[in-house]
């Protein structure tokens, strides 16, 4: 994959992350801190990001023990978690990480599908492609019923609280959402009391920047996993990306999750990986 696609997906992801920031702030063109004390434990969302320059300090390991006494200066006065992401090929950077007590917790890998190797559906071909007994379908939000229905969803999909629910419908009504799409796979009932006859069991959100469209919050309602309703969102979103323009989805897996597999199997490449570390600020 050219490097400069990548570039391009991990531009998505940082202003993908950067929209939902209560505080963001860079320190002397080393490293930005993407921190949102409302969304605490989240380290996806809540991190720090080295500069792509901050290989230049291999030679220094004192350099980057500063830089990381820094961060946990600003965590410590913040309150606020937040989880240094780093690329996974810096071995040494690792290293002087570790030294400094920060602990790998997880990695994340970025894939990528090439939307011009798939096959182009209208969105009403992509209906009726479904066969009747699937009985699933996905739509975008429009109204602030439908959101109200993603939230739910999207809540029951990832165990959100109340209170941390609240602070999500917060970030999510912010104007800086205004060209993202928020997704809701729906089911058709046969309960004909039911005024909609549809029920939310599955939701993302498309964040597009340039020819590339960033899917994320991709999730299931737990009580209607294995059902293959991610894939019914996933072939919608390529059928969304291929009559829109977008030449790249791109999107994150975390090992944690054991996703990366199934990405895979719908086309999608892993293109690179970050390992987290968490800081400790006692």
């Amino acid at each position: 994959m050219d490097y400069y696609i990548i570039e391009k997906l991990k531009s998505n992801e940082v202003e993908f992350c950067n929209r939902w920031s209560t505080q963001t702030i860079d320190f002397n063109d080393t490293f930005r801190i993407l921190a949102n004390q409302s969304l605490e434990g989240d380290y996806f969302l809540n991190r720090v990001i080295l500069t792509d320059g901050i290989e230049e300090f291999e030679k220094e390991e004192k350099d980057i023990s500063s830089i990381v006494a820094q961060i946990k200066k600003f965590s410590k006065l913040q309150a606020i978690d937040v989880y240094v992401h780093l690329n996974d090929n810096f071995s040494f950077l690792k290293t002087v990480l570790e030294k400094n007590g920060l602990k790998e917790i997880d990695k994340l890998a970025g894939l990528v599908n090439v939307v011009e190797d798939q096959k182009c559906l209208s969105l009403n071909e992509f209906e009726l492609k479904k066969p009747l007994s699937d009985r699933k379908t996905c739509k975008i939000a429009r109204s602030a019923d439908e959101l109200n229905d993603w939230l739910n969803v999207y809540s029951q999909s990832f165990g959100i609280d109340m209170e941390k629910r609240a602070a999500i419908r917060t970030i999510i009504q912010k104007e800086s959402f205004r060209e993202s799409k928020f997704i809701i796979c729906e089911q058709k009932l046969n309960d004909k009391t039911n005024r909609h006859n549809l029920r939310p069991i599955g939701c993302c959100i498309l964040f597009p920047t340039n020819d590339v469209l960033g899917l994320y919050c991709l999730g299931t309602d737990q009580r209607f996993r294995n059902r293959g309703i991610a894939s019914t969102i996933i072939d919608f979103i390529i059928t969304y990306a291929k009559i829109n323009g977008f030449n790249f989805i791109g999107l994150q897996a975390l090992d944690s999750d054991h996703t990366t597999g199934f990405y895979q199997r719908r086309h999608f490449a892993t293109v690179y990986t970050n390992a987290i570390f968490s800081i400790p600020i006692s």
